[in-house]
């Protein structure tokens, strides 16, 4: 009789097939991530933001003033935007995505650095400010501005791998929006402007950097494959998924392009006033 031809076991054969489908069942989601995304692309192409703003060289003619200010309110403005990682620019989820104390230093005071920023620009552009509820001073103000921040977006853009496989593009960015903006002239008491002002700021130099290399996804490959050749049980999958974690550090951050979009929200009420004083 001839060799009889050598078949794996049914149960083997069944588990290797389970194991096949979801290895092809997380290669589909990744693919997924990293190949649909209404984000991608939108921002690589635009320059790099320049401050102070080469188009508004005729505040610094502005007439010195004193402007009456309330701190823009802060208690409804919605944060939003997350870190993008891949030639596609995919917004990373949870699991690949930064840690909460991470996202905290990001994102966790930006309604605050809008309101005091955009006052900050009045004072360097030679305005003297009242802090309405704060300031005693007796000097009548000739413009008062109030407002809202609406919404505030920051999203970074890392550089992928350390060798630089997979950026994102290396840079960061910010789109703020202040809402129900009111310019009141004090001496007749006459709204010389009132809308939402939105601003943006592009900056090279994302401060969040994945902590990889190409060695690292070598690695983490290797360890996702021996999660799930255990066997595919709920556990082994989210030992794989676990596995597969991505790690980030912040570097030092220097200029954030939220508050330079704060400053350039303020030299565009500057502009309103400036035009009302030809």
């Amino acid at each position: 009789m001839g060799e009889l031809a050598r078949y794996p076991s049914p149960r083997l054969s069944r588990s290797g097939s389970r194991i096949w489908r979801c290895r092809t069942l997380a290669s589909l989601v990744l693919s997924v991530l990293f190949l649909t995304s209404c984000m991608a692309g939108k921002t690589r192409s635009l320059p790099f933001t320049e401050f102070p703003p080469a188009d508004r060289a005729d505040i610094a003619h502005l007439k010195r003033s004193t402007i009456a200010i309330q701190p823009f309110d802060i208690s409804s403005t919605e944060i939003i935007g997350g870190h993008h990682e891949g030639l596609m620019q995919v917004r990373q989820p949870w699991i690949w995505g930064l840690s909460n104390e991470q996202k905290e230093v990001l994102y966790g005071d930006l309604g605050n650095v809008v309101r005091y920023a955009f006052i900050d620009e009045l004072l360097k552009r030679n305005q003297r400010v009242i802090i309405l509820g704060q300031d005693l001073s007796i000097r009548k103000p000739t413009y008062t501005v109030t407002g809202s921040v609406q919404t505030v977006e920051l999203n970074t853009y890392g550089q992928g791998t350390r060798e630089g496989f997979g950026s994102a593009g290396n840079y960061w960015e910010a789109t703020i929006k202040l809402g129900n903006v009111v310019i009141i002239r004090s001496r007749d008491n006459v709204t010389v402007w009132k809308g939402d002002v939105t601003e943006y700021c592009k900056l090279p130099h994302s401060p969040a950097k994945l902590d990889w290399t190409i060695f690292t996804v070598l690695q983490k490959s290797l360890q996702e494959g021996l999660a799930l050749s255990k066997g595919v049980t709920a556990v082994a999958v989210q030992d794989a998924v676990e596995a597969s974690a991505a790690s980030y550090e912040i570097g030092p951050i220097q200029r954030n392009p939220v508050e330079i979009a704060s400053r350039l929200a303020a030299l565009s009420v500057l502009q309103r006033i400036f035009e009302d004083q030809k």
